[in-house]
């Protein structure tokens, strides 16, 4: 190029900009890329993308939970790493985490791609490699890493969701954002403006901060947000009598936004009074050294803080009613509001009672047997029914906002229900001739019989017999690697269940190797099935490829690559619509 560049980091100084686009030390301020992705497998595709170009060495990072990055053995095999990892690094029972410690020797970009060899676009695994061999955190470092970056990529709730940004330390003002496969967006910035929690832990919380106004430890500050739990757990008991049964050991009720507010304000909970709150919170979350008395001798100590379950807590309903109480409550209108009660089963040890002489016997723990005991679950929920609400967060401070997907269309309700309107949009054409492709409806078997995937046809023999005999007659016409999409993992048991009797099962299995998509599992487990129907495509030993058998909005749905002869057919059977029992469709529409 005859003149530099304006638009990337190899922009020159000299470029004239405004003062506002300058930092501290006068130089131009040079937007970052985040790069929104609905999953880290997507993540490892773009990345694969990116090294393929001329950009391949621009400095990156990848954001992602402690599910993926963490690499020191007493944390990463627990359920609860993110509790783990805080109280190693707060040395709660004496102990810290030597690989946070070790965070400086892959904070920085250029040792990163001059001395530790990541000179190209790198994926998580790759940084998770590196941080074992150097005895370094890899989350932390993918974080430090970030400061000096041009691109950062994560998945798109650490974009949309508040609480992800502020604990993430994710600041948007001012950058660009990219994110793919934005068809999912709407569900995505729903849920990152609603929030559930239980009457338990809301109880459990409520008894931290009355610990921490008995010590007198900020009671001033602890004391109004100890009240605001009070009075949010006294309204949900005596909403009790309100709620309607549902069914089976289940009741609810559900006020509006709007209504909801009317209840609070009658209850002490205004605009004003949360604003204080807020206030409140954020100073009881600053640390804080005072001088106390360790070992007979003064010294300065550490203010005690809440712990991290009541600090999650508070910061999400507190999340919740800045949205309600927005821009002279614009949002509530957007809200819902459920109180809903179930049952659940759980194991109890029955408690030691004493014999005759007043003793206690207890046996031993192989002979102790857990009694089961039915307990009631009270949930309150804030259900935020319009993306716009999450998004008015982005739209509002955000240099640029690109969203790309194969499915925006039709892109005005879309661009409607965000609340954005975008200048710019580009409708292109598909990337396979049409020659090469068909799409249709099936409305019927191989028998001439009906296919009409409603649950009342699906539980008859007819439909299930009639669909088996379809994906037969697809499996031995198409070579190669089958999908086929059900609606949910219920009918994909029930199918599989008749299909095994009837011998069906056999017959698929004699032609192609069938795999099907786990309901629970772990990352490792879904990853091994996965290699199993690529090597069963690849190697066809004996059999012309593999059929996997998943469900709509499931693990294998959206986020992988099914290329070439790894989806030569793909049969979606049905709808996924909403279960019509759920509470959230039935009471939002």
């Amino acid at each position: 190029a005859s003149e530099p560049c304006s638009r990337c980091p190899c922009a020159s100084a000299k470029d004239m900009l405004k003062d506002k686009d300058k930092d501290k030390d006068g130089r131009k301020k040079i937007p970052k890329i985040f790069f929104g992705t609905r999953t880290h497998k997507q993540i490892t595709q773009i990345a694969h993308e990116l090294k393929r170009t001329v950009y391949s060495g621009v400095h990156m990072t990848i954001l992602s939970s402690r599910d993926h990055t963490c690499v020191n053995a007493d944390v990463a095999p627990h359920f609860n790493r993110n509790e783990r990892c805080k109280d190693l690094l707060e040395a709660k029972d004496g102990r810290s985490c030597r690989y946070y410690h070790g965070v400086q020797r892959m904070r920085e970009q250029h040792t990163l791609q001059w001395v530790h060899g990541l000179r190209e676009a790198w994926d998580i695994e790759d940084l998770v490699t590196l941080g074992k061999r150097l005895r370094a955190c890899s989350y932390y470092a993918a974080r430090e890493l970030m400061q000096g970056a041009s691109v950062i990529f994560c998945p798109y709730n650490y974009l949309l969701d508040p609480m992800i940004r502020e604990s993430m330390e994710i600041d948007l003002a001012g950058q660009i954002l990219v994110l793919d496969e934005a068809h999912n967006i709407e569900d995505c910035a729903r849920e990152s403006a609603s929030y559930t929690l239980e009457l338990a832990t809301l109880q459990s919380s409520r008894d931290e901060l009355d610990g921490m106004v008995n010590s007198n430890i900020r009671r001033s500050k602890h004391e109004p947000l100890r009240d605001f739990c009070y009075v949010l757990i006294n309204w949900i008991q005596e909403s009790q009598e309100l709620l309607s049964e549902r069914g089976f050991e289940s009741a609810s009720k559900v006020w509006s936004g709007k209504d909801t507010l009317n209840i609070f304000h009658s209850l002490g909970i205004t605009a004003d009074t949360f604003s204080n709150m807020k206030q409140n919170l954020a100073s009881v979350l600053e640390k804080e050294e005072r001088v106390g008395v360790v070992n007979g001798k003064e010294d300065m100590v550490l203010v005690p803080t809440i712990g991290s379950s009541t600090a999650t807590v508070l910061k999400n309903l507190f999340m919740v009613l800045d949205f309600l109480y927005r821009d002279n409550c614009r949002f509530a209108e957007d809200y819902r509001v459920a109180l809903q009660r179930s049952y659940t089963w759980t194991n109890q040890v029955p408690p030691d009672v004493p014999d005759a002489q007043g003793f206690l016997v207890r046996p031993r723990a192989r002979h102790r047997q857990n009694i089961r005991v039915k307990r009631e679950v009270l949930t309150l929920s804030f259900w935020c029914l319009n993306p716009a609400v999450a998004f008015s967060d982005l739209s509002a401070t955000v240099h640029s906002i690109v969203l790309t997907s194969g499915t925006l269309s039709p892109m005005a309700s879309f661009s409607s229900e965000l609340g954005v309107k975008f200048t710019i949009q580009l409708e292109a054409n598909h990337v396979i001739n049409k020659s090469q492709v068909w799409v249709g409806t099936v409305g019927a078997g191989p028998q001439g019989q009906k296919l009409c995937a409603t649950f009342q046809h699906t539980e008859t023999y007819t439909f299930q017999d009639e669909v088996g005999a379809l994906l037969l007659h697809v499996c031995q016409v198409m070579s190669k690697g089958v999908l086929c999409f059900l609606p949910s993992y219920k009918m994909l048991d029930k199918l599989r269940m008749r299909w095994v009797d009837t011998g069906l099962w056999e017959k698929l299995e004699q032609k192609k190797t069938v795999v099907t998509e786990p309901r629970g599992g772990g990352k490792g487990d879904f990853d091994e099935l996965l290699q199993t129907y690529y090597d069963a495509i690849k190697n066809c030993e004996g059999r012309d490829g593999a059929l996997l058998i998943a469900v709509c909005r499931g693990k294998v749905s959206e986020g992988l690559d099914f290329t070439d002869d790894n989806a030569r057919a793909v049969v979606t059977i049905g709808i996924p619509f909403p279960n019509i029992k759920d509470l959230q469709a039935s009471k939002v529409c």
